[in-house]
């Protein structure tokens, strides 16, 4: 019997979690992993098991198993979420990389999808900042 995933099962889960992709831990069944509720990681790639490969910031590097494991996108960088940052910085306010002038802008803004995504991933915004990406 092969439990190996489908090559498209494979190509779906690298499109929805590609390196670089930010994850959260919801839940993991392995009793020997110290990873906890709310840990997060950076996805490197997802190899030709289906498994997601991380580097959590806690330092491991345990994979995550779709399936098995109860895991999310952290701070999902949305179109809504690159245009309120646009609109921000079209305002001429603030230094883009003042986190909490740009947090008081869009909450003045009504922009509370990025109020909660500057909380939750800062990393990834600053990295849209440098590099757009």
């Amino acid at each position: 019997m092969n439990n190996f995933p489908s090559k498209e099962t494979v190509e779906r889960l690298r499109r929805e979690y590609p390196a670089g992709t930010r994850v959260e831990l919801i839940a993991m069944y392995d009793p020997y992993s110290k990873l906890k509720p709310g840990d997060r990681a950076m996805v490197r790639g997802v190899d030709d098991a289906g498994n997601i490969l991380c580097k959590w910031d806690c330092g491991s590097t345990l994979s995550l198993i779709p399936g098995v494991d109860r895991f999310r996108i952290a701070g999902a960088f949305t179109e809504k979420i690159r245009e309120q940052i646009l609109a921000v910085r079209a305002t001429g306010k603030a230094n883009m990389f003042d986190i909490s002038a740009v947090q008081r802008i869009a909450y003045e803004n009504g922009f509370y999808e990025l109020v909660d995504y500057l909380e939750t991933d800062r990393t990834a915004y600053a990295r849209f900042i440098l590099t757009g990406e």
